[in-house]
C-alpha cells in the first residue's frame, strides 16, 4: 500500500513538473541546464584571437549564448592588447593574453562576465603562438601549453596545468607548472618528478608527444589526455590531478596496431575515446576507419566499442588523409561528434545513432581555434576578485 501511495505522489509530482516547465520560457528552461550550445572560433588577423560563434541546430535561434567579441573583457581590462582563446572547461574559459606589455591569462565566465587575472607561471613562460603580431605557425624553440580544469560537481575551485615542451631535437617535458584558484599561486612541479608512472611524475619519460590538439577530458575530477611514449612506441591516456601529478596511466586496446587514438573527451560521464584505423599510402597516412571507444571500468580498463564507421560511409571514398580533417568534440549528452573538414573548410556533426552527416557552418578561415562552450548562468565565487 505505501509503495502505491508513493508511485501516486511520484506520478502527481512528475505531472506538476511538466505542467510548470510548459509554462517557462524556453530560454529560461534552457539556461536551467548545462549543455553544450556551440563552439567559439575565429583566426589570428588582428589583435583578437575570437570573435565567431556557431550555435548548434535547436538553440535560441541559433543567437550566441554570449556576445563572441568578449567586449566586455576590454572594458573590464583596459590595458589588454593581445588577447587569444586557449581553453573551454564546464561554462568558463581561458586567456591568453598581453596586458601592459606583459604576458598572463584571463579566466572568465562570459555568460556573467565575472572573470579574474592569473599571471604567467614565470617571467620565462614562453607565451601562446596565437599573442604573436606576426604567427607564421612557427612556435619557436619552447612552448607551453595550458590546460584549464573546471568540475563544480568535485570542487568549486579551477586548476591550471602547463606543459613547457622542447620542440628542437627530441620533443621532451621540461617543465611542469600547476596553478589552483584556491592559493592564486602557481606551483613548479619539476622538481618533484619522479619516473612516470602512477603515483609520480613526469621526469624520466624521455621523449614523449602530449596530443595537445587531440582534445581532453574531465572525469571523476582528473585531467586525462593523448600522451605518444616514443621509447616504447605506445599511446596511453594519462590521468592528473591539479597538481599535475601522474594519477593513473591507462593503456590503449592496441598496443602496436594501426588503430590510433584520435581524440579523448568526456561523453555520459564516461571517458571516450575516437580511434582511427591508418594505412600509409601515397606517401602519407590515410584514414580507413573511425571507431568510437568508452572506458566502462577504470580497475579493468577495458575499452568498450561503441561504433564504427568507415571512410567511405563517412566521405564517399575509401580513404582520405588522416589531416584532411580535425575532430573537435564529442558530444557530452548524445551520441554524436563533431569534425572540422579542412577541404570545404566546414563545420560539420556526426550522429552515431542515425550514422548522418550535417554541415554546422562554413566556417572560411576563421578557425585558427575551436573550442566547444557549455554556458554557466550562475555566479561563482571562485571568480570572484579579491582585493
Amino acid at each position: 500500500m505505501d509503495c502505491a501511495k508513493g508511485t501516486a505522489v511520484a506520478g502527481l509530482y512528475d505531472d506538476l513538473m511538466v505542467e510548470i516547465l510548459s509554462c517557462v520560457p524556453v530560454k529560461d528552461v534552457r539556461r536551467s541546464k548545462c549543455t553544450l550550445e556551440g563552439f567559439f572560433h575565429g583566426g589570428a588577423d588582428g589583435p583578437y584571437s575570437y570573435g565567431h560563434f556557431t550555435s548548434l541546430p535547436g538553440s535560441e535561434e541559433d543567437a550566441p549564448p554570449v556576445d563572441p567579441s568578449f567586449s566586455f573583457l576590454m572594458a573590464k581590462q583596459p590595458g589588454v592588447e593581445r588577447i587569444a582563446l586557449l581553453d573551454s572547461c564546464n561554462g568558463i574559459l581561458l586567456f591568453g593574453c598581453i596586458q601592459d606589455n606583459k604576458f598572463g591569462y584571463i579566466v572568465c565566465n562570459p555568460a556573467t562576465e565575472e572573470l579574474v587575472t592569473v599571471p604567467a607561471s614565470s617571467s620565462s613562460c614562453p607565451s601562446p603562438p596565437q599573442l604573436k603580431e606576426n604567427y607564421d605557425g612557427d612556435d619557436g624553440e619552447r612552448y607551453a601549453h595550458t590546460y584549464l580544469m573546471f568540475d563544480p560537481v568535485v570542487s568549486s575551485r579551477f586548476h591550471l596545468v602547463q606543459f613547457w615542451i622542447n620542440l628542437k631535437g627530441k620533443v621532451e617535458i621540461e617543465m611542469v607548472h600547476s596553478y589552483s584558484s584556491e592559493t592564486r599561486a602557481w606551483s613548479n612541479r619539476s622538481s618533484k618528478l619522479e619516473r612516470g608512472k602512477e603515483g609520480g611524475g613526469w621526469g624520466l619519460w624521455g621523449e614523449v608527444i602530449i596530443g595537445f590538439m587531440c582534445g581532453k577530458a574531465l572525469v571523476n575530477g582528473l585531467l586525462h589526455f593523448i600522451v605518444y611514449h616514443v621509447e616504447k612506441k605506445e599511446n596511453l591516456i594519462v590521468a592528473v590531478d591539479g597538481e599535475a601529478k601522474i594519477c593513473r596511466v591507462i593503456r590503449w586496446h592496441d598496443k602496436h596496431g594501426v588503430n590510433i587514438p584520435a581524440f579523448i573527451d568526456q561523453s555520459q560521464g564516461h571517458l571516450h575515446c575516437i580511434s582511427t584505423d591508418l594505412q600509409f599510402k601515397d606517401l602519407q597516412f590515410q584514414f580507413t576507419e573511425l571507431s568510437v571507444w568508452f572506458l566502462e571500468d577504470y580497475d579493468t580498463q577495458e575499452w568498450i566499442l561503441k561504433h564504427n564507421v568507415s571512410c567511405s560511409q563517412f566521405f564517399g571514398s575509401l580513404s582520405c588523409p588522416f589531416n584532411d580533417f580535425d575532430i573537435v568534440a564529442i558530444h557530452p549528452d548524445h551520441n554524436s561528434i563533431f569534425l572540422v573538414q579542412h577541404w570545404n573548410q566546414k563545420l560539420v556533426s556526426y550522429y552515431m545513432d542515425s550514422k548522418e552527416l550535417h554541415v554546422l557552418r562554413s566556417l572560411g578561415e576563421d578557425y585558427l581555434y575551436i573550442t566547444p562552450y557549455i554556458p554557466r548562468y550562475i555566479e561563482l565565487p571562485v571568480l570572484a576578485t579579491k582585493d
